[in-house]
């Protein structure tokens, strides 16, 4: 067999044909929809003929049935119908356009739904694939350069196609850096995420005869197949790893269901759709789960069907909760959540830093990670160096997420500080924001110190517990005084509730507030409203009275305490507090013991409690670093200024 690398470089140049008619970022819609024709083509050759005879044949066939004959006659999943090759369309140049459209109708109906994605979409049809090489008059040339390269099983097996296709994806999204990033997760990163997933399993995976891997937003499915590659190569090659995905972007889900079928698998478990609204793989469980969900991405053109699904609480996915809509990575999350298998399933997913502590107690997100937490789910968490990504330089985190933990992790939640120097490699060129990779020893160092299960100086353990909070209401009363000056009287009177009194009542009301007019303010509120009561033929209302006292009260600390008619106190709502309380404290002894020494007269309105949950992931390994002495400083800027002076005179002199 040929060296893949030679092969997959051979592939690579031909991008040389197009350069001076496609941007870079381009190259891809041309080189992978081809490499794939190639390849479908060395496959098919040595059966072309008999599927040929076979399509004659059984022409009037319904299409199912007809479908199935032509695949047992191809002895591939998929076949070709038409007259012609890559090869064979060279022999007629001035038909090429037209013949190039009758070889790619000819392909079965899961080849077509690839080459239909690569193009853009159904309606598009499949004729972008070539029209545009052709307009240019490079199709001839592209064709021609495709012909020549051995992609037979002879030359090339599954395993090696999908590794020369691998890095065909790899140097085209390098290529593009910035757009790359959403559907293509750097390798170093899926290498590190597989070995934290797979490595702690590695003795029952040894005995395992199958196991099915899911990532429900796929991309170009990278971590699909690295995982597999990873499980036959270093852990059990007898085992049968099947692989499923989802992906909403067209191309993306082309390059992905493409990547399978030269592998060999099932190009049928990709699917196509966006997940967060539609499930294509229902009632379907998995035994691990990876995925790099987009930061950021908002859900606003899905949010009736999303907040429907919410709505129907533990029959959907995500009756825990919604994050903000304008942030869905946390939808996914519930998303593999749902779809853990009760005997056991890990899930591993990147996040940014949002997840960790947005929303406040009683929020969606709060309550999804009370959800995760409480379920004694959560089982790790690993901060990585920023600039791993082509497309931002943001603080990433991998959640390691068990349904089923060893004894010694339960109930507990590891928190691994993996931003060091001593866990990255800094890159000799950057491609695009990504400075930085992951190397294999270092990846190795992670996975050690998660197997180790240990406290230190990058590793804390916390009891699940731990996270959560009551958030507490604190009330202060209200305290109120009357000055009833002039100026406040006559305001009174063109109060829309005043305005309503009927009978004279205004006028009484007015009169009766002028006669408790005093020198001195009225600085205890029960008091006041019994001589105004006293004064007034009718009873005020404890809706009027609200009325007069945000007329007439002015907040003052020395006056007494404003009640209700059943003598209990009416609370300030400037002067309301929230204290978040740990879960492990006891509620009424921590406020005893720090809100009462400060605020004696509060108490607490345990009626409007929460409970919330959040990581604060910097918090836990933050390092305080002591400010550098003044003499130092001062000596630094002084050797400075004599520096600056220095350098004048050199100036000066030349």
């Amino acid at each position: 067999m040929q060296n893949h690398s030679e092969i997959a470089e051979f592939l690579w140049k031909i991008a040389d044909l197009i350069k001076d008619d496609y941007e870079a970022k381009d190259y891809e819609d041309v080189i992978l929809p081809f490499t794939l024709l190639r390849r479908l083509d060395c496959v098919l050759e040595p059966t072309r003929d008999a599927v040929r005879k076979a399509f004659a044949k059984y022409k009037a066939t319904p299409a199912q049935t007809r479908d199935a004959l032509l695949k047992k006659a191809a002895g591939q999943p998929f076949y070709n119908t038409s007259d012609y090759s890559l090869a064979g369309l060279l022999q007629f140049p001035n038909d090429l356009g037209q013949n190039f459209g009758k070889y790619l109708d000819g392909f079965s109906a899961n080849v077509k739904d690839i080459l239909l994605n690569f193009s853009g979409g159904e309606e598009k049809g499949l004729a972008p694939i070539y029209e545009t090489l052709l307009r240019k008059r490079l199709l001839f040339k592209v064709v021609q350069g495709f012909a020549e390269a051995d992609l037979s099983p002879a030359t090339v097996d599954n395993h090696g196609m999908g590794t020369i296709f691998e890095y065909l994806i790899r140097k085209f999204k390098e290529a593009s850096n910035e757009a790359a990033g959403q559907f293509y997760t750097p390798r170093d990163i899926i290498r590190l995420m597989v070995k934290l997933t797979f490595e702690p399993d590695r003795s029952k995976l040894a005995k395992e005869k199958l196991i099915a891997i899911y990532d429900p937003a796929c991309g170009t499915g990278g971590m699909l197949t690295i995982a597999k590659e990873h499980l036959l190569g270093a852990v059990n090659p007898g085992l049968d790893v099947y692989l499923y995905g989802q992906e909403i972007n067209e191309k993306t889900y082309a390059v992905a269901k493409a990547d399978m079928l030269m592998k060999g698998e099932d190009p049928e478990n990709i699917k196509r759709e966006n997940t967060l609204s539609r499930d294509l793989l229902p009632g379907k469980q998995f035994n691990y789960m990876l995925s790099n969900p987009p930061f950021g991405k908002d859900w606003k053109n899905v949010r009736e069907e999303i907040e429907a699904e919410h709505e129907r609480g533990a029959s959907g996915r995500y009756g825990p909760g919604l994050p903000d809509v304008g942030d869905g990575a946390m939808l996914f999350l519930l998303h593999k959540l749902s779809k853990m298998a009760p005997q056991g399933s890990k899930i591993a997913i990147i996040f940014n830093g949002s997840p960790l502590f947005n929303g406040d107690a009683g929020s969606g997100p709060s309550d999804i990670r009370r959800y995760l937490l409480e379920n004694d789910w959560l089982d790790a968490i690993v901060a990585m160096p920023t600039d791993l990504f082509y497309n931002t330089g943001i603080a990433t985190y991998v959640w390691l997420i068990h349904n089923r933990k060893p004894a010694a992790r339960r109930g507990k939640v590891q928190l691994i500080n993996a931003t060091g120097a001593e866990f990255c490699t800094q890159l000799r060129r950057n491609l695009g924001k990504k400075r930085y990779e992951i190397g294999e020893d270092q990846s190795a160092a992670i996975l050690g110190i998660y197997e180790a299960f240990a406290e230190s100086k990058v590793s804390r353990i916390f009891d699940a517990t731990d996270f959560g909070y009551t958030k507490v209401c604190v009330e202060r009363p209200l305290r109120l005084r009357y000055d009833l000056a002039p100026e406040q009287l006559q305001a009174l009177r063109l109060d829309a509730a005043v305005l309503k009194l009927k009978n004279g009542r205004a006028d009484e009301l007015a009169a009766a507030l002028e006669a408790l007019a005093k020198k001195d303010p009225w600085t205890d509120d029960s008091k006041f409203f019994a001589a105004l009561a006293a004064k007034l033929d009718w009873k005020l209302t404890a809706g009027f009275a609200k009325t007069l006292r945000a007329a007439l009260g002015a907040r003052a600390e020395a006056a007494e305490p404003v009640k209700n008619d059943d003598g209990t106190l009416v609370p300030d709502p400037e002067l309301r507090d929230f204290e978040n309380v740990p879960l492990e404290e006891d509620v009424d002894e921590y406020f005893r013991r720090e809100v009462l020494p400060h605020v004696s007269d509060a108490w607490m309105d345990r009626a409007k409690d929460k409970v919330g949950y959040e990581i604060s992931f910097t918090k836990y390994f933050y390092e305080y670093k002591p400010l550098r002495p003044t003499a130092e400083i001062a000596a630094d800027l002084l050797k400075l200024d004599e520096e600056t002076e220095n350098l004048l005179r050199e100036i000066v002199k030349g």
